[in-house]
């Protein structure tokens, strides 16, 4: 879905349509999106230059991986 929306918003940049918000597409990665958004940015290049952007982005990724490491800790149990 992120990547979708990655695509629509580079087309819409291309086009001078109403855009999406960077907001949104934010949300989209803290969601869970963010891969599509990593392949996104490359593929279209789009948002690349913006690094401040790109950099919460990958905040986005850095933190769910804490997360899943975290989770993944408290829920093994050695047998």
């Amino acid at each position: 879905m992120t990547w979708h929306a990655w695509r629509l918003d580079k087309r819409n940049a291309v086009t001078r349509e109403k855009r999406s918000s960077e907001r949104t597409l934010l949300t989209l990665c803290w969601l869970g999106g963010w891969p599509g958004a990593v392949i996104g940015t490359q593929v279209f290049r789009h948002k690349s230059s913006k690094k401040a952007f790109i950099h919460k982005v990958y905040l986005a990724a850095g933190f769910q991986a804490t997360l899943l490491c975290a989770t993944l800790l408290l829920l093994w149990r050695p047998v």
